[in-house]
């Protein structure tokens, strides 16, 4: 158990650091002051505080070189925000201040906030002697509440911060300096009901749920797979992809209700799971021009398999039987937490088809320029509903963009606001029976060092034909997950024809194990009326295709895919 004297968050300005927000527990200072009696060190007062963390902890060079100020300078001098001489922190720190006779102090910090606290160390009040800290589960329960606390304000300070619900998240948290429940949902709705007057059920609550839902009842369960995939349209190199599951089940039904029920498995499937990654046969020859053939989804190498569960890990709320494993074939029953939540994790190994099978050609054209055409199909087994689908084609030590035309058969195409990629919307469904959708583009680079207007140009059948010449200004905040795009601005790997693109997409209503709930068979127990609602979705991460004309593609793997040996 953790017991906090006070928590505060400051703000880092360009000139000045400021106290967003504090709290302190008069509670536990009354029993700290009984613990260290006449060694009883009080908590300065605010101003005092931001004085001592800055002067102490960001800015201890600028505090030597002003030996002479008092302690009577304002806060805004004290932080003054000079880089010759901040000291660089790292984003989590435990700290002592006044000489050590405030201590643990222990703050993260999250861009330019910082959350602090204090939590109570009895051996250190009453000796003086500071613990090791291996030795203190106070400090990880501390920096655990301050992670929660940074997740809820975070979006609190881009605009004027409401104090007062503040305040009262943090005393429903900490209503006498011991967190008891963090998560803000939950929390959320004992302010807005209310504890219950009675209780009206006879079994033991949980710690885990220390509130009960009322009003409209409802189960929401999503079966939430991702897969990974390296397309290489190289008969001598073997595609590879990793495919993982989850089950996610928010359950707002009042009481302690029991549910449960079964996961569905594709029939004929095979008992032995394997740990390695799945191979992939290579679908495509097809040449660099706008007229290549359609693309086969098939794979020969794998056209016996069928979809495996593997790697399944099962949250703690399931009630095991008395073997030490579950198999997924059977009866699942659980007791729900009031949140949202991952009821099943699993691995899935044996994949026939994956859901995006496609092509990437680039070659290099004279003027500075590149011809590109990239070719996808959609698997028959995904059905054609997308909540997004979205294709970047980065191009790396080329320089900006200044000229595209290109033709696509279906979706937008739009130049990155970094002018250093070319974006694919295909938008929610593929085009036309054969499910498959193109893009063929002349793009053209200038290595001039002011930015140019790039002119967008669009023809096609795909969309209406339009000239556009003007600095891009629209985001895409999905494909900006992806970690390498600055990283590789400066990659010498990638030139001359070495170049891949990436396909960020979430197809509705599918998996890619055909594993499903039959909402006939879900029960609840007591028995109820309540709104089922059952998803299914199968989202991109790593979803990579190389050009095929490339001459070096081993250099690249994203970190979690393995690959076989060449």
């Amino acid at each position: 158990m953790c017991t906090l004297r006070g928590i505060w968050i400051l703000k880092e300005n360009v000139q000045t650091t400021d106290v967003l927000f504090s709290k302190r527990i008069t509670t536990v200072e009354t029993r700290v002051k009984m613990i260290t009696g006449s060694n009883y060190q009080p908590i300065p007062n605010d101003n005092e505080l931001l004085i001592s963390f800055c002067n102490e902890i960001l800015y201890p060079n600028l505090q030597k070189s002003n030996n002479n100020d008092t302690n009577n300078s304002s806060s805004s001098n004290s932080s003054s925000n000079n880089s010759n001489i901040k000291n660089q922190t790292p984003n989590t720190h435990v700290i002592s201040l006044k000489r050590d006779k405030l201590w643990p102090f222990v703050y993260i910090k999250k861009k330019n906030i910082y959350y602090l606290t204090i939590p109570v160390i009895e051996e250190f009040l009453k000796t003086s002697i500071k613990p090791t800290l291996l030795d203190l589960p106070q400090i990880t329960a501390a920096l655990n509440f301050l992670e929660e606390i940074s997740i809820y304000t975070s979006t609190f300070f881009t605009k004027p911060p409401p104090y007062p619900e503040l305040q009262v998240y943090l005393a429903n948290i900490i209503p006498f300096g011991q967190p008891i429940d963090t998560n803000f949902s939950n929390i959320k709705s004992i302010i807005r009901s209310g504890f219950p007057n009675t209780d009206t059920f006879q079994q033991k609550r949980p710690v885990w749920k220390p509130y009960l839902h009322k009003g409209k009842q409802s189960l929401d369960m999503v079966i939430s797979e991702s897969i990974q995939s390296i397309q290489y349209d190289n008969p001598n190199m073997t595609d590879m992809c990793r495919c993982q599951g989850q089950l996610y089940v928010k359950a707002d039904l009042e009481g302690m209700p029991e549910i449960s029920f079964y996961f569905n498995t594709p029939l004929n499937s095979p008992s032995q799971p394997t740990q390695s990654p799945v191979s992939l046969s290579n679908s495509s020859n097809s040449i660099l021009s706008a007229s290549s053939g359609s693309l086969s989804a098939t794979s020969s190498q794998s056209s016996q398999q069928v979809p495996t569960i593997s790697h399944l890990s099962i949250d703690s709320t399931v009630q095991l039987t008395s073997t030490s494993d579950i198999s997924i074939n059977n009866k699942i029953s659980f007791n729900p937490p009031l949140e949202q939540f991952k009821l099943l994790s699993y691995g899935i190994t044996g994949v026939k088809n994956i859901p995006i099978r496609g092509f990437y050609q680039m070659k290099e054209i004279p003027n500075n320029g590149v011809k590109v055409l990239i070719q996808l199909k959609l698997s028959s087994e995904m059905t054609n509903n997308f909540d997004y689908c979205i294709v970047r084609i980065p191009f790396k030590n080329r320089g900006n963009i200044v000229q595209v035309t290109s033709s696509p058969t279906t979706g937008t195409v739009h130049i990155d606001m970094n002018l250093r990629s070319l974006i694919w919307n295909i938008g929610q469904k593929f085009t036309g029976k054969s499910l498959e959708v193109a893009l063929p583009a002349d793009i053209y680079f200038t290595n001039s060092p002011q930015p140019i207007p790039p002119t967008l140009i669009v023809t096609g059948s795909g969309s209406s034909n339009s000239t556009t010449t003007q600095f891009p200004n629209q985001s895409w905040p999905i494909t900006e997950t992806s970690s390498d795009q600055e990283e590789d601005e400066k990659d010498p790997f990638f030139t001359g024809s070495n170049s891949f693109i990436k396909i960020f997409f979430k197809i509705l209503g599918c998996t890619i194990s055909g594993h499903n709930i039959d909402p006939k068979k879900v029960a609840i127990y007591p028995a109820t009326k309540f709104k089922l609602a059952i998803e299914r979705e199968v989202y991109s991460s790593d979803y990579i295709i190389w050009n095929s004309l490339g001459y070096a593609k081993y250099s690249f793997q994203p970190p979690t895919i393995l690959t076989s040996n060449p």
